[in-house]
């Protein structure tokens, strides 16, 4: 049977809630997946590792946890994974720094910026109207062809969240047009959720499916996510 590894960006806190649901959710997905699984956690700081040609990941997962402790280490390996097409997903804070990584290097705004980390820079990402910490929302999916609709089946879901942030709505057209695409939005329209059109997996959820998975339920779009990794 088939070895896959899957590096987890992020700046592992076991006393972070998100980060404990994060490996819960995996093992919860193991039981649903045709082929075996590894995953390690690489620390911002040292996520350089994943560039150097001794260490192989056939897929990179953005945690949540941000302000992360090296922001360049990130945004070097969202560069690295949307440039050399290795299947990369974000949640949470790896869905804002997906989003300002390519509005950085794609769209050329080298002035985007977190309002969390960076206030002198344009707000790309922004604080939302209503914070999303510890909460649920219904997230809309309009477009059947998308990822989100494929892996879900449904044209509506409650999501759980753990965040303060997000897509500045300013800058919302302007983001998502093509080849990026918007995928997942809030009752009043507002983002969550993302993929880059022609890229293998480059894909982005503000909200954490990990906080909605169970042994008895694991999340789809993780096990979706895994799949394609393959």
């Amino acid at each position: 049977m088939k070895r896959i590894k899957i590096a987890l960006v992020g700046d592992f806190d076991e006393k972070m809630h998100t980060h404990r649901a994060l490996n819960e959710s995996i093992e919860h997905c193991k039981g649903q997946l045709a082929f075996h699984l590894d995953t390690e956690w690489v620390n911002t700081g040292t996520s350089d590792k994943i560039l150097s040609p001794g260490h192989t990941y056939d897929g990179i997962w953005i945690a949540p946890g941000s302000p992360y402790k090296s922001e360049s280490g990130v945004f070097q390996v969202i560069q690295h994974a949307r440039e050399t097409n290795i299947p990369i997903y974000g949640s949470c804070g790896g869905f804002q720094y997906m989003i300002l990584e390519y509005a950085r290097n794609v769209l050329r705004m080298q002035e985007a910026g977190h309002e969390e980390s960076d206030s002198k820079k344009c707000p790309v990402i922004s604080k939302l109207s209503c914070s999303l910490k510890g909460e649920e929302e219904q997230v809309l999916i309009p477009d059947k062809q998308s990822w989100l609709y494929e892996a879900l089946n449904t044209q509506a879901i409650t999501a759980k969240y753990y965040c303060s942030y997000g897509v500045n709505p300013l800058f919302q057209e302007m983001l998502g047009a093509f080849p990026l695409a918007f995928t997942g939005f809030s009752p009043t329209g507002e983002v969550r959720a993302f993929e880059l059109n022609g890229h293998r997996f480059f894909k982005g959820t503000l909200f954490q499916p990990s906080l909605s998975s169970s042994p008895e339920r694991p999340n789809p779009l993780i096990v979706s996510f895994f799949a394609m990794c393959v």
